[in-house]
């Protein structure tokens, strides 16, 4: 596996198509939303497109797919349906994931587990930047956001 780094990233925006969803429900209901996000953004390049995910707790999620912006940039993809989604600036542990889509939650569990081996705590926030729309090899970075050690 690539190296692994820890990282201080700026605040950011994903702007793109929100979906709000059950874990057993993600596997349907996010590739549909990047289906139609491809659709929407047909002919035109509107820079890294990526997916940010927040877990919610009790196996809830709140998926946004689309494009990963600086905070001073939202304005720049507007289409109906769009919302902002913040990816919180601060600590993330990061690995670039060059194999196929299929096995990128792989690749986000050997993530997880050398977070905890670093003695890191992971965060709610995941980041998964570098889809493509056109079918092309993609190369992803995977991000997990690091939040301070919990009370003892």
């Amino acid at each position: 596996m690539t190296e692994i780094e820890i990282v201080e990233r700026p605040p950011s925006l994903v702007v793109g198509l929100p979906v709000l969803a059950r874990f057993q429900d993600l596997g349907t209901l996010v590739p549909a939303a990047w289906r139609s996000l491809a659709g929407t953004l047909a002919g035109r390049h509107p820079g890294t497109l990526a997916e940010l995910s927040v877990d919610l707790g009790d196996g809830r999620y709140h998926e946004t797919v689309g494009v990963l912006l600086e905070l001073g940039d939202a304005g720049d993809v507007p289409f109906p349906g769009a919302v902002g989604s913040l990816v919180p600036g601060g600590r993330w542990a990061q690995v670039p994931h060059d194999g196929p889509a299929s096995t990128i939650a792989d690749t986000f569990g050997r993530l997880l587990a050398w977070i905890e081996e670093q003695g890191e705590h992971a965060g709610p926030h995941k980041l998964d930047a570098g889809y493509r729309l056109d079918g092309a090899p993609e190369r992803h970075l995977l991000a997990v956001g690091l939040r301070a050690a919990p009370p003892a």
